[in-house]
């Protein structure tokens, strides 16, 4: 019996290839089959991964904090839930917990990566192969290997560990005079402060180490080195407080782009002064990922500190750490 396992990232990859090494300990004659790794070099990759879900009882999705809305993660969830009916899919969450997911991959159910997590897991692969051990037997042959499972993920997610929880991407260069800028950088500073001492995450805004719009880089350095920064975060907020030509728009595709949970905060939206461009306006019909707080929810950059913080768990808690729990 083939068992597919889904993955996207250095980290998903390292994670794959350590449960795939448990299954093959733990099981007879289950063949776990990972795409990257198992297409050869020749083959049509397209053409291999249908015939391999054809002949495929069992599938798992690898999910880290990264690459949950990553394009090949959703491929590939595309293509298993095409064949669901006919094999059972088990995303396997190695950071972060169901209501993280969105779809495809919400709609099936999810497994947490912790001893008893796996458990479950390795009693569905059992159920799947008709039962060939019993209970205790797979209990056993589990506890054996899930040392070294353990220690193979753990470090594996050690390497996906994001520097900056959150990337606060503000307007800077594009303000008509210092004096606007150094206005909004007083109030966006509010919101970094509440950000570090009140909900105690990382946090990356540029705007933090310049103090007067002279200051700005504008040959391009500073946005190399910004979108280093965002590579390094988890997720993304903007301040948006009028329409501007500012290189925020396009931190926040590149945050799109990575998938990252993404929330800005703008004025009134029927005010073609203070619009986001069109199609930014319609992704939260399209990204469950995306929020668009506007003005009607609140009135100043202190209100914006307080909805950040009261909204600490839901929006960033549940990405900062990884489970690992006996």
């Amino acid at each position: 019996m083939k068992v597919f396992i889904s993955w996207s990232g250095t980290a998903s990859r390292d994670c794959a290839l350590a449960l795939k090494k448990a299954i093959q300990s733990v099981f007879n004659g289950v063949e776990p089959w990972l795409s990257a790794e198992d297409i050869k070099p020749g083959q049509q990759w397209f053409t291999e991964l249908m015939n391999v879900l054809g002949e495929t009882r069992f599938a798992i999705v690898c999910l880290t904090r990264s690459n949950m809305r990553a394009p090949w993660v959703m491929f590939e969830a595309g293509a298993v839930s095409a064949h669901f009916g006919e094999l059972k899919v088990a995303p396997l969450l190695l950071e972060g917990d169901q209501g993280d997911l969105t779809d495809p991959i919400a709609r099936f159910h999810a497994t947490t990566f912790d001893r008893n997590g796996v458990r479950l897991l390795f009693e569905s692969i059992n159920d799947s192969v008709g039962k060939p051990f019993t209970k205790k037997a797979l209990g056993a042959a589990l506890a054996a290997e899930w040392p070294e499972l353990e220690a193979g993920v753990k470090a594996a997610i050690a390497t996906e560990k994001k520097a900056f929880d959150v990337f606060l991407s503000v307007p800077m260069a594009s303000f008509a005079s210092d004096a606007q800028y150094k206005a909004f950088r007083a109030n966006a500073m509010k919101v970094v402060r509440a950000l570090r001492t009140k909900c105690r995450l990382t946090v990356f805004c540029a705007l933090e180490n310049i103090k007067s719009i002279k200051q700005f880089d504008l040959c391009g350095n500073s946005a190399r080195d910004d979108i280093e920064k965002l590579r390094q975060s988890a997720s993304f907020v903007m301040l948006y407080p009028e329409r501007l030509a500012t290189s925020a728009l396009f931190e926040a595709g590149y945050a799109l782009a990575m998938g990252l949970p993404c929330r800005f905060f703008v004025r009134d939206q029927s005010d073609d002064l203070y619009k986001l461009p069109f199609l930014m306006r319609k992704l939260p019909e399209v990204f469950s990922h995306v929020s668009i707080i506007d003005d009607s929810e609140w009135q100043t950059y202190e209100d914006i500190a307080d909805r950040l913080v009261r909204n600490r768990d839901n929006w960033f808690g549940k990405r900062v750490e990884a489970k690992f729990l006996d």
